[in-house]
């Protein structure tokens, strides 16, 4: 029998984009999976319009963290997966991502990304720069699990303590992935997601990718990431 997924999409005035992305995993091919959006005080339609799809449940306590942390205890699913109002997934992904999870050893799966709001060049060269990143990082030995394409064992989430509402500095998705390797194997599948480049538009590519850099090289020294959480909660919307 597969294995039920949990889909978490915390959501925050995603009304541009939110219900492209419920339909494109509403159209997975894996159909073993429950779905809710977490409306974490938006002010415009997304919950309006992902209520024609899914189970709509609003945390008033602003922040990333909160919404997915609210979103996982309000569902039940063996494998729980955050997925970004903002990204399309193939109809495919599910099915392929759900395969390393056939081991018993393996507590967590991540994966590549590209961007879809740009032109081909930048679409091809943010899909091969960013999963041979993935491949160095964790060669490296960090797992660079982005919430956008991460999929964990909820035994396992719930072993290392979850998501941590005291966390100070950026990327928790990460910082997560760092526990759970402690439990278990990470696998990393260059299987991509069609995320939005809007945070790279709006602050810049080369300053935002500088950003990036700077955080996962903080983490890949076990020291407190150079950005505060508030700050890279911004960076998010």
């Amino acid at each position: 029998m597969r294995k039920r997924v949990s889909i978490v999409i915390p959501a925050y005035n995603e009304e541009e984009s939110i219900e492209k992305t419920i339909l494109s995993l509403l159209h997975q091919t894996y159909d073993n999976f429950e779905m809710i959006v977490i409306d974490n005080n938006s002010t415009d339609r997304t919950r309006e319009i992902a209520e024609k799809y899914v189970k709509v449940v609003t945390e008033k306590e602003q922040g990333y963290i909160h919404a997915v942390i609210r979103g996982i205890k309000e569902t039940s699913g063996e494998i729980v997966t955050v997925c970004d109002a903002d990204t399309i997934y193939p109809r495919n992904w599910l099915k392929e991502m759900m395969k390393p999870f056939s081991r018993n050893d393996v507590v967590a799966v991540y994966g590549s990304a590209m961007f879809k709001d740009t032109n081909i060049f930048m679409k091809v060269f943010s899909y091969l720069s960013y999963s041979l990143f993935l491949v160095v990082s964790k060669m490296l030995g960090l797992d660079n699990t982005a919430g956008f394409n991460f999929l964990f064992r909820r035994e396992a989430y719930e072993k290392v303590g979850g998501y941590r509402k005291d966390w100070r500095w950026a990327s928790p998705d990460i910082e997560l992935g760092k526990r759970l390797k402690m439990v278990g194997k990470v696998v990393l599948k260059l299987r991509p997601v069609y995320t939005s480049s809007r945070r790279f538009k709006k602050g810049g590519y080369l300053k935002t990718a500088t950003m990036f850099c700077k955080l996962w090289w903080c983490m890949l020294r076990n020291r407190e990431p150079v950005l505060d959480y508030k700050e890279y909660n911004k960076s998010r919307k």
